[in-house]
């Protein structure tokens, strides 16, 4: 083969010498028409793209000596048209070089090279991953005007036909691509078709709407839930993002209720504290529910719970089914359904199915999304279609973990091209393992932290739909297909080798499922004792609700951190009403005691009911003190009658509890110095009180005068002393 440099071809261009061009073999005649041009220079904001650290020269193609000031030249694609280039027709890659450098990049070349790949989808995850210059033939190429300034960027576009007829050998499928200005490399992907051989795929589409994992967002009010739901639901938000990307695509919303509150039972949700954080709930609600048909939605459990965590696991059943069984009210307001399990592992075992036919009643589970690596695949080597049915007969919906991570980097205009381009190569190897198969279907799916760029996504969709090895399908036909056909049995290994939903592990163990159950008994009760227990029972038990969510799995401390404040929620009521300690004088056989209860915080509470246990038999309680209502930042003292069967130190052990029987007062031990009377005492009493009356006689009888004492005349009869006389 005769090699011609690229300068050469330049340069001959320049002298309107087309022959320059021409190749002497048939594939480089079909490959040499071909037109460079360069755009008009312009600054363009930097993505990440992938460089090269050494360069390869061996290309059928020359290619200039790379000059030091290439060395910072980065490559970047803003688009490569058509997504399916048909024969004659040109296909044309535009994008820009960005100066990384210090200095001025002058002139730099920009190069489109032609490699090659088996037809298979591990072959274009390979292509797609490489970052060194490819060997190949040089099919474009064009040296931009000018001199691009440091930290500015210029744009290029390159024109090539011929494109669809390099490979002889397939009539349809993708070329693979390299675009290289010095050092700086970007694989990409060109669709092409020649004849239709082949049936198309049926290819339908799922799109998480949930909130993000941000503690802020649930407890007490303020401003840090203001700038939190400001943050989740505005219109830069992510939530936000995603119905932009999505309200015009053939999508699935699979919802967590947590974003239409209204739409639950009254008053699970109804915690607003704030006119911003009640404005954006409320215009978001609208928004989903204005458009909600158009995306037949499923409805995930309430919070959307972590499904694939909490079946099995033991005390987590009533909790879980408590959040399954509200989302059918949701459902039915938005003509959606409340029966189809989307755990976020993505796996599927026979076990599990059976924990999850226990956790959704009415309506009962009617499918469940899976991995398509959770599946074993029909034949060797052969990705599983997306319709499936277990050895029970549960329709199973796999989705493609490859096309779903496609779906998942739509985050940036640069990103969007390149996974754009990626799909197109993967979809048509996908078609490729069985093309003459009828049937066949793909399911997507994007991460539930999925964060689009919703005009890049929007092309995204655009360019899919316009494959025309696909074909447009809903979830609802593939549920139906998948009810149809014959049953498979569950992987050996059940994890999905690249989780489209998450790649995280579950935040909720057993031992944290127990405490959750605890919290919430614990919410609840003391609630039944404030004054503003309706407030906090409604604010306390929806975030304690939300850590069963499965959006924590990407934010395990942030899950730590709702937790210790609902904790520390209901820990201030069971530490603010508490018993006074302290030591009692008991001296009596029997009679009332007073103790002291006094409640810190800055609402009353009531119905509080104190119970007093001795602790040995020297005292015995007779009746229980009545419940108790105290107000705020205040003490109130009861009396409990007692009776004392022995002398000696005697310690009360004291309880609070609400009229459910919840503790929510801090007891203390009183200390009760028990000193009975006794029968001894009143014959004591009666010994004193005769020696008393016995002691007042013999003073008495002491004190009166004898008949010696008494004088000659004192007391004689005056008429016996005058007749004497």
């Amino acid at each position: 083969m005769v090699r011609v440099p690229v300068c050469r071809v330049l340069a001959a261009a320049a002298l309107v010498l087309p022959a320059a061009l021409t190749a002497p073999t048939a594939t480089a005649t079909a490959a040499a028409s071909l037109t460079a041009t360069a755009a008009a220079p312009s600054a363009v904001a930097s993505t990440s793209v992938a460089k090269a650290t050494t360069t390869t020269a061996a290309t059928t193609a020359e290619r200039p000596s790379v000059a030091a000031a290439d060395a910072r030249a980065v490559v970047q694609l803003t688009g490569v048209s058509p997504a399916v280039v048909a024969p004659g027709q040109p296909l044309v890659i535009t994008g820009t070089v960005r100066n990384d450098g210090t200095t001025p990049l002058a002139r730099p070349t920009v190069r489109v090279v032609a490699g090659s790949m088996d037809n298979t989808r591990e072959a274009v995850r390979t292509w797609a991953t490489e970052t060194t210059p490819a060997q190949g033939e040089v099919i474009g190429s064009t040296r931009l005007k000018g001199t691009i300034a440091p930290g500015t960027a210029a744009g290029f576009r390159i024109s090539m036909t011929g494109v669809a007829s390099r490979r002889a050998e397939a009539t349809y499928g993708a070329i693979p691509l390299s675009v290289e200005s010095a050092d700086s490399v970007v694989r990409t992907f060109a669709g092409y078709q020649r004849i239709k051989q082949y049936q198309p795929l049926a290819i339908s589409w799922a799109v998480p709407l949930t909130l993000d994992p941000d503690p802020n967002l649930f407890g007490a009010g303020g401003t840090e839930r203001e700038a939190a739901w400001t943050s989740a639901l505005d219109g830069s938000s992510r939530v936000a993002r995603v119905l932009d990307a999505t309200q015009d695509a053939p999508v699935t919303w699979a919802l967590d209720p947590s974003l239409t509150p209204a739409l639950l039972p009254d008053p699970i949700d109804a915690g607003a504290t704030g006119t911003q954080e009640l404005a954006l709930r409320t215009a978001t609600e609208e928004r989903i529910t204005a458009q909600a048909r158009r995306h037949t939605p499923w409805v995930l459990p309430d919070t959307d719970a972590d499904l694939g965590a909490v079946v099995g696991q033991a005390g987590a059943t009533g909790l879980v089914r408590d959040l399954v069984d509200r989302s059918a009210d949701v459902a039915e307001a938005l003509g959606g359904r409340a029966d189809i399990a989307w755990p976020a592992d993505g796996t599927y075992t026979a076990r599990a199915e059976t924990g999850l036919r226990q956790l959704f009643r009415v309506p009962s589970l009617a499918g469940q999304v899976a991995s398509s690596s959770a599946l074993p695949s029909g034949l060797t080597g052969l990705t599983p279609g997306a319709a499936q049915r277990s050895t029970t007969g549960l329709p199973l919906l796999a989705y493609d973990d490859s096309l779903s991570s496609l779906l998942g980097r739509t985050t940036s205009a640069q990103e969007s091209v390149l996974s754009t381009q990626q799909f197109i190569a993967d979809s048509a190897a996908l078609l490729g393992e069985l093309p003459g198969t009828s049937g066949r279907s793909v399911f997507v799916v994007a991460p539930r932290s999925f964060n689009p760029d919703p005009e890049a996504t929007r092309r995204f969709f655009d360019t899919v739909q316009s494959l025309p090895w696909l074909t447009p399908s809903t979830t609802s036909t593939q549920l139906a297909e998948a009810r149809r056909t014959a049953t498979t049995q569950a992987a050996p290994v059940t994890r999905p080798t690249a989780p489209a939903t998450t790649g995280s592990k579950p935040v909720l163990t057993s031992s944290r499922i127990a405490a959750l159950e605890q919290t919430l008994r614990t919410v609840r009760g003391v609630a039944q004792i404030r004054d503003d227990g309706d407030e906090f029972a409604r604010t306390w038990t929806r975030a304690a609700e939300q850590l069963v969510s499965t959006r924590w799995r990407s934010a395990p401390t942030a899950w730590n951190t709702l937790s210790g404040r609902v904790g520390a929620a209901t820990k201030q009521t069971t530490t603010a009403v508490k018993v006074s300690a302290g030591t009692i004088n008991f001296l009596a056989d029997s009679g009332r005691l007073q103790i002291t209860v006094t409640n810190d915080l800055d609402v009353p509470v009531e119905d509080v009911k104190l119970t007093v246990e001795a602790s040995n038999p020297r005292l015995q309680i007779d009746s229980q003190p009545s419940v108790l209502r105290i107000g705020p930042r205040s003490r109130a003292t009861v009396n409990v009658s007692v009776t004392a069967l022995a002398a000696g130190l005697v310690p009360l052990r004291t309880t609070l509890t609400t009229p459910d029987g919840t503790v929510v007062g801090q007891g203390a031990d009183v200390q009760v110095r028990v000193t009975p009377t006794g029968n001894w005492v009143y014959l004591v009493l009666g010994g004193v009180a005769a020696l008393v009356i016995v002691l007042g006689i013999v003073r008495t009888v002491r004190r009166r005068p004898s008949r010696t004492d008494r004088g000659p005349d004192r007391g004689a009869d005056p008429q016996t002393v005058e007749a004497r006389g």
